[in-house]
């Protein structure tokens, strides 16, 4: 029997081209985007950065490669389970903010006291949880999750921030991504750590999403969050909280703009990225 290939389009890049070749991969077709730079799980190649692009079939990536020829786009194959296992060799437990210790699945760890464990293994969902983009979400969701909150995580990934929320207390989860896989992973890691019962994942796009939550999370490219600002503000409630997260630097301002429909509270930095908080006020 022939094992699967996966095909994934990969484009160096520097920071400036990021949001600019991402939108265009996904205009190609692409399922999912990552970026890879120095700080990842997972290097990048070359230059300041990588995209790797994911898509359904050989015949799109090759559409995309052909669009993305002068950026010196090239194509590559995983094949079988490879691509559940690559990332295995650089994920290793680590300590984030005052409570959470982050680990994979096949590394045991001990605890100190008060110290909440959170199992995650991305698979073929993005989203590990070690890039500063996650980290400072973590962070913020560690300070404000108090017991009993609703969560809706926009473009999930492997679902490790709703996972999170729910370790730390939060009542309910609704993780939402374009990516079948990430619904997939998402599932899978909510079993890992206990709390299935209480996590739905789904690909809704966030404009069907009923409902308003204490807590909204969306760690997605800059360019994608402004373009659903409106959907994102409208699922904050009362005197609840959007943290967005996936933001460099020198997109913070245009970001922010966006997002003027709520109440800025404060801006997370680690590196070069940012992830700003905002409340909607009572009343509102």
């Amino acid at each position: 029997m022939t094992e699967p290939r996966y095909p994934y389009v990969h484009v160096d890049v520097t920071a400036a081209e990021v949001d600019v070749l991402s939108a265009e991969l996904f205009a190609l077709g692409a399922a999912g985007v990552e970026e890879r730079d120095a700080t990842t799980m997972t290097r990048a190649e070359g230059r300041e950065g990588t995209l790797v692009a994911s898509f359904a079939d050989e015949a799109a990536a090759r559409r995309a490669l052909d669009a993305l020829a002068a950026h010196g786009a090239s194509l590559h194959f995983v094949e079988g389970d490879d691509w559940a296992d690559a990332w295995r060799e650089y994920f290793h437990p680590m300590r984030i903010g005052d409570r959470l210790l982050l680990r994979p699945s096949f590394r045991e760890v001990t605890p100190d006291p008060g110290v909440v464990v959170l199992t995650i293994d991305p698979g073929r969902a993005f989203g590990s949880g070690i890039h500063e983009t996650t980290r400072l979400v973590l962070r913020e969701v560690e300070a404000c999750v108090t017991g009993g909150e609703r969560v809706l995580d926009v473009g999930c990934g492997s679902g490790v921030l709703s996972v999170a929320a729910l370790l730390l207390g939060a009542e309910q989860a609704i993780c939402v991504d374009v990516d079948q896989a990430a619904v997939e992973v998402s599932l899978e890691n909510a079993r890992l750590n206990g709390v299935e019962a209480r996590l739905e994942a789904s690909t809704t796009d966030v404009h069907d999403v009923p409902g308003t939550y204490p807590l909204v999370l969306a760690n997605i490219q800059s360019f994608i969050l402004i373009g659903m600002a409106d959907a994102l503000m409208a699922r904050v409630a009362p005197g609840g909280l959007l943290v967005l997260s996936g933001i460099l630097v020198d997109q913070e301002q245009e970001t922010l703009a966006a997002f003027t429909g709520l109440e800025h509270l404060r801006t997370l930095r680690e590196g070069e990225w940012v992830a700003p908080v905002f409340s909607r006020p009572l009343g509102a």
